[in-house]
């Protein structure tokens, strides 16, 4: 194929003849991550033009698919990470939250609180002999609600 054979043929493909998906991804996935030698290897491969034509193709794909703004691989790469990262940043701040609390026994959530006195005490006032049970635990589970 000549230049502008190849290049209708990799951008738009040929209604007559269908790209194969895999070779295509892989150019793709070569552009993305900057692979020379591998996109000259698949364009070859795709377009059986010549070195020159190639390295010509080369450089088109890569102006146009070669940056984060036009390249969809890019930019779902560039989501993942930010996904992972603010999930680590939440999970650090969960952490560091309940870094201090202690286990609950029965569901092993950190996200305990200490029970104080005060409450302690008004569980006395208000139920008298039958709050006896809050007044021998510490802690208190936000998510099970039981008390240890």
């Amino acid at each position: 194929m000549n230049y502008n054979e190849a290049k209708q043929y990799l951008y738009n493909g040929d209604i007559n003849v269908k790209i194969p998906e895999e070779p295509l991804n892989n150019l793709y996935m070569a552009v993305t991550d900057a692979k020379k030698e591998e996109g000259l290897k698949f364009i070859k491969e795709l377009t059986a033009c010549d070195e020159d034509t190639a390295n010509l193709l080369w450089v088109d794909l890569m102006r146009d698919f070669g940056s984060l703004e036009n390249n969809p691989i890019l930019q779902a790469r560039e989501m993942g990470e930010k996904e992972r990262a603010l999930q680590e940043y939440r999970k650090r701040e969960e952490e560091y939250k309940y870094r201090n609390n202690a286990e609950c026994p029965y569901c092993h959530s950190k996200n305990t609180k200490k029970i104080s006195g005060f409450s302690k005490a008004g569980s006395v006032a208000l139920f008298g002999v039958f709050a006896m049970g809050k007044v021998g635990k510490q802690w208190h589970c936000n998510q099970c609600k039981s008390d240890f």
